[in-house]
């Protein structure tokens, strides 16, 4: 009875959480709809602008054509902040939506950035991750990931050995939770691992 019961509640939680996806999904559609209207818009405003320009002549025309480069202006960059909040809104969403996943699965998932920045999602199952953060030095190279945390040890054929992590990738995120320094990246992996189911 007691396996039915779990079984029961982790598809009613995997339900909600594809419930939750669905309303993302809507939420950034509608953000991206409002982004072309704000475009589309701003477009009208500025055809507007450019034919009472052409009506005008000498110098009212030249003072036009510099009110329609500032509208054009405007509108770009209302365009442009627009995109970035869509854009906020989806990181944040990805966010809550891994760490729901990482819940309702038993499982922690950690992002990792390889030296040449490329997104690595892994899962663990199990307790012992198999491997030991530490703080992120400052490279040499341009090219060395920014992070507050890196992998400073990967045990042999531990979990992260057997998963692909390797010494030197930058710890992103942690069920979902933004990685900044290493007393963070610590804290994280030890209430991951709490969320881990017994096997």
């Amino acid at each position: 009875m007691g396996n039915t019961c779990g079984a029961e509640q982790r598809e009613q939680a995997a339900e909600r959480v594809e419930e939750a996806v669905d309303q993302v999904k809507e939420i950034a559609e509608d953000v991206k709809e409002k982004v072309v209207e704000v475009a589309e818009q701003a477009k009208e405003v500025v055809e507007d602008a450019v034919e009472k320009a052409a009506e005008a002549t000498g110098a009212v025309q030249e003072k036009a054509a510099e009110k329609v480069e500032e509208v054009q202006e405007r509108a770009a960059e209302m365009v442009e902040s627009a995109k970035e909040g869509a854009a906020d809104v989806a990181e944040a969403a990805a966010g809550t939506m891994t760490a729901a996943v990482a819940a309702v699965t038993g499982v922690m998932i950690v992002e990792f950035a390889d030296g040449k920045g490329a997104a690595k999602s892994v899962e663990f199952k199990s307790k012992d991750l198999g491997f030991v953060p530490k703080r992120a030095s400052a490279g040499c190279c341009a090219s060395a990931p920014k992070a507050g945390a890196v992998v400073d040890k990967v045990e042999k054929n531990k979990q992260a050995d057997k998963l692909g992590v390797k010494k030197g990738w930058a710890i992103k995120t942690i069920n979902g939770t933004e990685v900044t320094g290493l007393e963070e990246a610590r804290k994280s992996l030890e209430d991951g691992k709490a969320s881990i189911a017994e096997a």
